[in-house]
């Protein structure tokens, strides 16, 4: 599983082509699917963000969870594929994995569990929304097993790069507006860490 960070644009974004351009050239994505320009580093991500808010072409920052595995029936309403790429929305689910229990009885509890899975990572991690969690520890409570959730907010804030400097002919190329909502002068004199 890899954290990364997704900036969700109008999608009024796509006609204008020269903004869409200067966007990728002054905050290169890693991958655009369909209005989420897809983001690993903060930095960078904040970039994006900041200049489509100047252009009102702002919409969401989300958080996002890389993994491989099987979806679930609510896999769409919570993710995404990109290519072979599958996204996870972090901020709406809840993660969590079996910890202890007898295999049977663990196999039962994921028979009952299932149908409210929206994801199934091939590390054993198992994907639900948010709001299923009590349903879920009553589940593996019936069943007499034990499940550890995990802190995807956590998870994603320690799994994201932070650069703590910005490559100056960026900031140059940049309207003196938006340079200055979007670094301080000695963000660019720090060392690449």
């Amino acid at each position: 599983m890899k954290a990364f960070i997704g900036i969700e644009a109008s999608p009024l974004l796509s006609e204008l082509d020269d903004f869409e351009q200067f966007l990728q050239s002054a905050a290169p994505p890693l991958l655009v699917h369909e209005n989420i320009y897809i983001y690993h580093d903060q930095q960078m991500a904040d970039v994006a963000s900041g200049l489509m808010s100047e252009a009102d072409l702002y919409e969401e920052t989300h958080q996002l969870i890389k993994t491989e595995g099987t979806t679930g029936e609510d896999f769409f309403d919570y993710g995404f594929q990109a290519g072979d790429d599958v996204f996870l929305f972090a901020n709406d689910l809840s993660a969590f994995r079996f910890t202890d229990g007898s295999e049977v009885q663990s196999e039962m509890a994921l028979l009952q569990i299932e149908e409210h899975l929206v994801f199934t990572s091939t590390e054993g991690i198992y994907f639900t929304i948010n709001h299923y969690t009590d349903l879920i520890l009553g589940i593996v409570r019936a069943y007499e097993v034990k499940v550890e959730f995990l802190d995807l907010d956590k998870w994603c804030k320690k799994n994201i790069k932070y650069k703590t400097s910005v490559c100056l002919s960026l900031h140059n190329r940049l309207p003196p507006k938006i340079q200055s909502n979007l670094f301080n002068k000695q963000a660019l004199c720090l060392p690449n860490l």
